[in-house]
C-alpha cells in the first residue's frame, strides 16, 4: 500500500517548470473545451434533424376504387375479350373423369383463352370482383398414359388465369383442402404488405380444411402470377396461374394473346400443365401480331426459352414495358420471371416454342417436355380468334 502511495507520489508532484507546467495545463484546456463544443454541436444537429416526422407510407387498402361498370353479355367479336363471358367454360376433355371441372361462381369472366387455360370466373358483390379459389389434390394427365397427382387450384394446372382491370377491387376466398397448410402470393403485386401471403410473416398459414380472404386494388399492371408461398414442392406439383391486370391506357397491341407457363417439378418439365405432344397448339395467321406472356413458375430451374420462324420483339419484363422493345429469338427465364413477347408470323408452318435445354424438351425419339408449337396459317385463311382485350 505505501508503495502505491509512493509511486502515485512520485507522478504527480510538480516537478516541471511553472513554464512547462503552464503549456501542459493550456493543452489540457483547450482539448477539453475542443471536445464539448463538438459535443455541443453534434447535439445541437440532431436535436435539429430527428424531430421531423418521417412520411408515411399511404395505405393502399384505402385507395380510391373507380366504380366498376359491369359490361352487358355479349358474344365476342374478333379481337376482344369480353369482360363477360356468356357461359361458364368448357370441360378439357382431358379432366373428364381425372379431377373435377373447374366451379364457376357466376356467368362473369369465365373464357376459354386458346393455350390450354381459362379465365377464372368471378362474381360481383357491392363492387368487389369475388374469386373463390379451391386448393386440393387431383389427378393429372400430363402426357397420353402419364396421369399424376397434382395439387391445383380449381382443378386444373396451371390454376385459372385472373384476368381483371387496372383499378379493380378484388376479394380472393381461398379454401385449403390440401393436406398441409399454405398460404397464396400474389407475384409482383403493390399491395398491403398483409395481404401479401407469406406464411409466418404477414398472415397465420392457412391450415387444411380453413378458408383465408385475401382483398387488394389492382394497381400493378401486366403479366405476373399467382402461386403457393408454402415451399418449392407445391408450386412443382401444380399451386400457380397466370395474373393479369389489363391497364387502363397503353397495353400490347396483339390480334392474338396466349400465355405459357413453365414448371419443372413433381410433373416433369411442363408448359401450361402438359407435356408435349399433350400442350395445346398456338393458333395463328401470317401477319398478325401474337401476344405470349412467359412465365417461368419454377420451382427450382432456369429455362432457355426460344421460338423457330424467325425474331421476336421482348416488349415487358416483369409487368413494365420496355422503352424500346429488343429483338430476339430467345429468351432465359428464371424462377418468378414473367416476359411478353410479340411474334409476327412471316409464313404459314407449325414453328416450334421449346426450352433449348434439351433435357428439357427432347429425347432420342422426338419432342417432348416444354414444347408446344405456333400453328400459322396463310393471312387468307379465316380462323376463329381467341379474343384479347
Amino acid at each position: 500500500m505505501r508503495s502505491q502511495r509512493w509511486w502515485l507520489w512520485t507522478v504527480l508532484r510538480p516537478r516541471r517548470t511553472p513554464v512547462v507546467t503552464f503549456k501542459l495545463f493550456t493543452v489540457l484546456f483547450v482539448v477539453t473545451f475542443s471536445l464539448g463544443l463538438a459535443g455541443g454541436v453534434m447535439a445541437t444537429s440532431a436535436s435539429s434533424v430527428l424531430p421531423v416526422p418521417l412520411p408515411t407510407p399511404p395505405d393502399l387498402a384505402s385507395v380510391p376504387v373507380p366504380p366498376l361498370v359491369t359490361p352487358e353479355l355479349a358474344p365476342a367479336s374478333p379481337g376482344e375479350l369480353p369482360d363477360v363471358a356468356p357461359a361458364s367454360p368448357p370441360v378439357p376433355p382431358e379432366l373428364a373423369g381425372i379431377g373435377p371441372a373447374p366451379t364457376a361462381v357466376g356467368a362473369v369472366g369465365a373464357f376459354d383463352l386458346g393455350d390450354g387455360t381459362f379465365t377464372a370466373p368471378y362474381e360481383v358483390v357491392d363492387g368487389v370482383k369475388v374469386f373463390k379459389l379451391r386448393m386440393a389434390p387431383v389427378r393429372w394427365e400430363v402426357s397420353p398414359g402419364d396421369v399424376r397427382t397434382a395439387w391445383a387450384f380449381n382443378g386444373t394446372v396451371p390454376g385459372p388465369t385472373i384476368r381483371i382491370n387496372e383499378g379493380d377491387r378484388v376479394r380472393f376466398l381461398v379454401q385449403n383442402d390440401l393436406p398441409e397448410s399454405t398460404g397464396v402470393h400474389w407475384h409482383g403485386m403493390n399491395l398491403p404488405n398483409s395481404q401479401d401471403g407469406v406464411p409466418h410473416l404477414t398472415q397465420h398459414p392457412i391450415e387444411p380444411g380453413e378458408l383465408f380472404t385475401y382483398e387488394w386494388t389492382a394497381i400493378s399492371t401486366g403479366s405476373h402470377w399467382y402461386h403457393s408461398h408454402m415451399g418449392g414442392p407445391q408450386v412443382g406439383k401444380g399451386l400457380y396461374g397466370s395474373l393479369e391486370i389489363v391497364p387502363k391506357l397503353g397495353d400490347i397491341r396483339a390480334d392474338r394473346d396466349y400465355r405459357v407457363i413453365f414448371n419443372d417439378g413433381a410433373l416433369g418439365f411442363v408448359l401450361n400443365g402438359k407435356s408435349f405432344p399433350a400442350t395445346k397448339p398456338l393458333k395463328a395467321k401470317v401477319g398478325e401480331r401474337v401476344r405470349i406472356r412467359i412465365i417461368g413458375s419454377g420451382p427450382e430451374l432456369i429455362h432457355s426459352i426460344h421460338l423457330h420462324g424467325g425474331y421476336f420483339e421482348l416488349t415487358s419484363q416483369d409487368g413494365n414495358k420496355m422503352a424500346l422493345p429488343v429483338k430476339m429469338d430467345t429468351v432465359t427465364a428464371g424462377p418468378g420471371q414473367t416476359y411478353d413477347i410479340v411474334f409476327v408470323p412471316p409464313s404459314p408452318g407449325k414453328w416450334l416454342l421449346h426450352c433449348h435445354i434439351f433435357s428439357h424438351s427432347e429425347t432420342s425419339t422426338g419432342m417432348e417436355g416444354m414444347v408446344t408449337y405456333l400453328d400459322v396459317e396463310p393471312g387468307n385463311t379465316p380462323l376463329p380468334l381467341p379474343a384479347v382485350p
